[in-house]
């Protein structure tokens, strides 16, 4: 054995490391490490070279040498500045990153008719654990945002928009605690829950109205102003106030209707049984408010704002203008002045957004409000607000609507449409686009199922959110075998699920309206249509859409307005650093349309993919700019790469004032989304 290993047998030193103070060589080293040298002091034959378990002053000793110093210095400045840069750049990533979108962006809005959606207790009308059942449908069909029309308790005079108690669920939907349920499981699966609010009037049941139209009540005193009361201009029954219209004037023959228990008359915009509250009250202002927070609190995800441009009248009552004074006074033959859209209803809304934000706090939660108003589109798009003072989320946009039957659907006009909407918008805000609702004929009927595929394509490749109102994506028609006081109903009756009895919305039941019989002769139910092997039938057509549409250039990109004619409408979403998307709708269904794009617009590249028909299903075979063509009645995506972002459409000096979006955003190098 050597001498160093006799030194150190047993891993112990023996000799040379003397724990004796007086003549311990490595006093300064116990003291403080000041000057050691150790060396010196051993001599560098007696140093061992490092070992595990080595005492700290051999370690010690090896780690400041000058080139284990440099290196701990080196790498521990390199992490240091790895740190700061990695830092800075999740910074920089934030600084420049858009915001997440919402749910109410991402997700196309489905509009459920409770009443008519599924029935789970084979009572005849839908429920609450009827739309909890189908949930699983949603998911497949890729929308996550629902929107419900009233399920508060109700007399259902106009079904569910006379409101008995807000704070309660009509026993022909459930129970409040199915609410709950229903709610806490579409959270459980990321789905989202609107609900119907109705602000402008309630049910002539209503607690407060009862009070406010009896003297007697021992609550008068406190709801007397709730409602818009006036006195009688003789004294009687016979005296009505002016010439105001109920928008039911077809079976109202005024909108004041005379109270015996008051002796006075009460303003109704609506049904007789549809008392229009007084929001000139503060205290009916603070009802209402309190109604969103305690829908708030059970979880719901926004509202949906009925009727809002009815909520104030004008206090000096004078006769509304008559259009054809030869003509009976009805609703159409009066213009609105006095009633509709008066000053003070934008206060009111901005202060219920202001509520909303308030119970938007937490991380991942958003309190959304939509508002419905039917009027010129300079007068709806008010309702986003402004720079300074926001409103609405969405302001409903019912323009597709109003744009009528098949015939009226040309490219100009759905062109000059799109236009007027977007031209319109207060900058920065979202659109939003319908083609159907519980109010008017479904678009099938309207349009013909040809055209309202076409319909469908385009209202899910525009910018913005699109609405879907239940049986749309099965291509349901209004039932005509629907004899109801109501005129409304043809195109709410039951969802057609199977081939079952009663289209599978029930078993064993009378429907509360008549089932369609297309679920039988035509195969118009979801079952049949997601069994079918058609890649064009309507209900995959409405699936590959939404999936097409969650597409980042679909979601976020810029909407430019190409080109259009009677015959045809073409236009791009696009963004910088991804690829752009034409969309080319034929509306004639009797003849061919073929363009040169390349002719119109230069910056176009020579040739694109083809990437989706509306008559064939998907494809990627090549598409010509100089020669697109569309057979009768289709509609094609084609996808397309710009040769730099100079050629984007929206870069074009004579696109300025057609070309759209709510935020400039642009894919980067690292595929990262960023403001541009």
């Amino acid at each position: 054995m050597s001498a160093e290993n006799r030194a150190y047998e047993n891993d112990v030193p023996v000799t040379s490391f003397s724990t004796t103070v007086d003549d311990d060589p490595y006093e300064e080293v116990q003291l403080g490490f000041e000057k050691v040298d150790v060396e010196s002091s051993v001599g560098s034959s007696q140093i061992p070279k490092p070992y595990a378990g080595m005492p700290k002053e051999i370690l010690l000793h090896y780690s400041r040498r000058r080139h284990f110093v440099w290196a701990r210095n080196i790498l521990t400045g390199a992490v240091i500045l790895t740190i700061l840069i990695l830092f800075s750049m999740v910074i920089a990533l934030i600084a420049v990153s858009p915001a997440c979108q919402y749910y109410w962006q991402t997700s196309p809005i489905y509009q459920v008719y409770p009443k008519s959606f599924r029935d789970s207790d084979n009572d005849g009308t839908g429920d609450l654990k009827g739309i909890q059942e189908k949930l699983d449908y949603f998911e497949n069909l890729g929308v996550t945002t629902i929107w419900l029309n009233p399920v508060y308790k109700s007399p259902q005079k106009d079904n569910g928009y006379d409101v008995e108690d807000y704070r309660d669920i009509d026993p022909l939907f459930g129970t409040l605690q199915d609410m709950e349920d229903l709610i806490n499981e579409m959270h459980n699966r990321g789905m989202k829950i609107i609900m119907d609010f109705v602000p402008n009037h309630s049910s002539d049941q209503h607690q407060w109205f009862n009070a406010s139209s009896n003297p007697n009540h021992p609550d008068h005193e406190t709801f007397k102003d709730y409602y818009i009361w006036v006195n009688s201009t003789n004294g009687t029954s016979a005296g009505t106030p002016n010439n105001w219209q109920s928008v039911f004037s077809d079976v109202e023959t005024s909108a004041w209707e005379w109270n015996e228990n008051r002796q006075q008359f009460y303003y109704h915009a609506f049904y007789k049984e549809q008392p229009d509250l007084n929001l000139r009250n503060p205290a009916v202002q603070q009802e209402l408010k309190d109604i969103f927070s305690y829908w708030v609190d059970l979880g719901v995800d926004g509202f949906r704002c009925d009727a809002v441009g009815f909520m104030l009248e004008a206090t000096h009552l004078r006769d509304n203008p008559v259009v054809d004074p030869t003509k009976p006074l009805s609703y159409e033959n009066v213009y609105p002045d006095y009633t509709e859209n008066q000053m003070g209803i934008h206060d009111i809304v901005a202060d219920w957004k202001v509520l909303l934000k308030k119970g938007s706090s937490e991380p991942g939660v958003y309190r959304f409000m939509e508002t419905e108003v039917y009027d010129d589109v300079d007068v709806v798009t008010r309702y986003y607000g402004t720079e300074i003072v926001q409103e609405a989320d969405l302001a409903m946009n019912f323009l597709f609507i109003d744009l009528g039957s098949g015939s009226q659907w040309t490219g100009t006009s759905v062109e000059s449409t799109v236009l007027s909407w977007m031209r319109n918008m207060p900058s920065g805000r979202w659109p939003n686009w319908v083609i159907g609702n519980h109010d008017n004929s479904r678009v099938v009927t309207r349009l013909g199922e040809q055209k309202a595929k076409l319909a469908a394509v385009l209202t899910l490749t525009l910018s913005g959110t699109p609405g879907i109102y239940y049986g749309e994506e099965i291509g349901m028609m209004n039932n005509p075998n629907v004899s109801d006081s109501d005129f409304r109903n043809p195109e709410r009756t039951p969802m057609q699920w199977s081939a079952e009895v009663n289209a599978g919305f029930c078993s064993n039941c009378t429907p509360w309206l008549d089932v369609s019989d297309t679920y039988e002769t035509a195969g118009l139910n979801v079952k049949d249509l997601s069994n079918a092997n058609d890649q064009t039938s309507m209900l995959n057509l409405y699936k590959y859409l939404i999936q097409l549409r969650s597409d980042v250039t679909f979601v976020r990109g810029t909407l430019c307005m190409l080109y259009a004619t009677d015959q045809m409408i073409a236009f791009v979403r696009e963004m910088p650093g991804t690829e752009s998307k034409l969309v080319l709708i034929n509306f004639d269904l009797n003849n061919q349309t073929r363009i040169n794009l390349r002719d119109l617009f230069p910056n176009l590249p020579v040739s694109g993919s083809f990437v989706f028909s509306s008559l064939t299903g998907q494809s990627g075979e090549q598409v010509m700019f100089d020669s697109v063509d569309a057979e009768p009645g289709e509609a094609k995506v084609v996808q397309f790469k710009v040769g730099g972002n100079a050629n984007l459409f929206n870069k074009q000096s004579n696109m300025a004032d057609r070309c759209f979006t709510a935020k400039k955003v642009c894919v980067n190098v690292l595929g990262l989304l960023e403001m541009c």
